[in-house]
């Protein structure tokens, strides 16, 4: 029989692989599902789930004779679910892509998460059952051993959130934990002496690497980087109207967030030459940006002499917009929260730009009934908020906007609604929340515009807007699979 220490062992691995899986899960479904409320309940309720009938399996193969070989096999298929993960995500969530939303995410969760759950949970009875020699000794062992596994599940909590995923990618860190937990299976091949065993372990873990050695980027792709914020990604396309121009693209999970002309510099997106053809009527003076993306409407308003701070969360996205967007030296950048920035400013400005997303998706901390009262005290007297958020105004898929709308009024402000296009499905709005009425008219703006009444208040006890906006963000998310991520599998 094993000794304690090399079970304790298994334990403390299978406990930080079934973290590892879960935030890797979540990571691998970002770029078809974002990381919404939806996607990560739907993990842990699944991950919660796997494990239960995990444990109840592992209750039915404890009353085996030899428990060291059910073990070993329960380990090894373990560890080829955490070594597939990565590499059969596509051809399930691309399955499910054409479902909506929540039965979407549901079933690609599934077919992700819960075969791995339930092979992770079935080791801890078998281990409980194997060092347990009398009725006296069962619950000792059960606490030890759930203690060990839940210790290694928040250290590899902690290690995949700020350190593997961030440095090595989701795929790296999942083969890294599965290669983990082979070497901790191997505690059971090497007393056993199979090599059969030994052989099936080894040639998945290389057919895993090898894989992963192999996967290919899509071909347009000339940079890419797991960062805080997910999978960051330069490309470089030819233009669907003209193939001789070549556009650069930033994207996020996918979701592309910024889009340049290489010859001309110029950005090829509306929203961008929207905010340009409004310059004329905006207060000139100190201007914040929440959100930089690549950077080109920071540099916008630097080459119209204003003076830009942008704030951007994830420090490697400051990075791409100097290397790839070219980032003028003259913009001041912070790497930080929004939210945190805005409680702690005690600068004054002309003009504030929200242009935070994760994804789709607006953070909804960063537009809340406080946050917005804040910057009231951050703006000059004739000082404007601009917000740049999807196209949806009216029906179920606008009323995120309409809350967003009313929040905006209930904090002071007065209210203008830009755009370029009439097609809610493929626009942009460019909200101009002013301290005074706008007296002229700015271009873009919609007539008429009727605000509903709507009681929702987006407060920070009551965080609602990314529920509201789910409709809308799915209709983009699925717009993305469409165009930009299913054609490249």
């Amino acid at each position: 029989m094993l000794n304690k220490n090399k079970l304790f062992t298994i334990s403390f691995v299978e406990g930080a692989s079934v973290m590892a899986a879960e935030i890797c899960g979540a990571k691998l479904l970002a770029p078809f599902f974002g990381s919404s409320l939806y996607v990560w309940s739907s993990v842990m309720a699944i991950t919660l789930g796997g494990l239960a009938s995990g444990y109840f399996l592992g209750g039915k193969l404890s009353k085996r004779e030899n428990k060291e070989n059910t073990l070993l096999s329960v380990l090894i298929a373990a560890v080829c679910c955490l070594c597939l993960m990565p590499f059969t995500t596509s051809v399930f969530l691309i399955t499910a892509s054409h479902l909506s939303l929540i039965p979407a995410v549901i079933i690609s969760v599934l077919f992700l998460l819960f075969p791995t759950m339930i092979c992770m949970g079935a080791t801890s009875p078998l281990i409980i059952s194997i060092l347990t020699h009398n009725a006296n000794e069962s619950g000792e062992n059960s606490g030890k051993i759930y203690a060990v596994s839940t210790v290694g599940g928040i250290l590899a909590t902690f290690l995949c959130g700020f350190y593997l995923i961030p440095n090595f990618g989701v795929q790296l860190s999942l083969i890294g934990f599965a290669i983990t937990l082979g070497l901790a299976a191997s505690f059971l091949i090497l007393k056993k002496k199979s090599k059969v065993s030994g052989s099936i372990l080894l040639f998945v873990i290389s057919l895993a690497l090898y894989g992963f050695a192999n996967s290919k980027s899509n071909r347009f792709t000339v940079f890419k980087s797991e960062g805080i914020l997910g999978k960051l990604e330069i490309r470089e396309e030819p233009s669907y109207s003209n193939e001789a121009v070549i556009i650069r693209k930033l994207l996020i999970n996918n979701t592309i967030q910024t889009e340049m002309q290489i010859d001309s510099k110029q950005s090829v997106s509306d929203y961008v030459r929207l905010v340009e053809k409004n310059l004329l009527y905006l207060p000139k003076g100190k201007t914040l940006i929440l959100g930089l993306g690549g950077g080109v409407v920071a540099n916008l308003f630097q080459q119209h002499h204003y003076d830009v701070t942008a704030v951007e969360f994830d420090s490697r996205i400051i990075d791409m917009a100097k290397q790839f967007f070219y980032l003028s030296d003259s913009v001041k950048t912070v790497s930080a929260d929004a939210r945190y920035y805005i409680n702690n400013c005690k600068d004054k400005f002309n003009i504030i730009l929200f242009d935070v997303f994760k994804a789709e998706e607006q953070p909804s901390h960063v537009i809340t009934k406080e946050s917005l009262m804040k910057l009231k005290t951050m703006l000059d007297t004739n000082g404007i908020v601009l917000i740049n958020t999807h196209g949806y105004l009216t029906g179920e898929k606008g009323l995120g906007t309409q809350c967003m709308l009313a929040t905006l009024k209930q904090a002071g402000f007065d209210i203008k609604i830009c755009t370029f296009s009439e097609v809610e499905k493929y626009r942009n709005l460019l909200i101009v929340a002013s301290l005074k009425p706008i007296d002229v008219a700015l271009h873009g703006e919609l007539y008429p515009f009727m605000l509903t009444d709507l009681e929702t208040i987006n407060k920070d006890n009551q965080p609602i807007l990314e529920a509201l906006n789910a409709s809308a963000n799915q209709e983009f998310r699925t717009l993305y699979l469409n165009n930009y991520i299913l054609r490249n599998y």
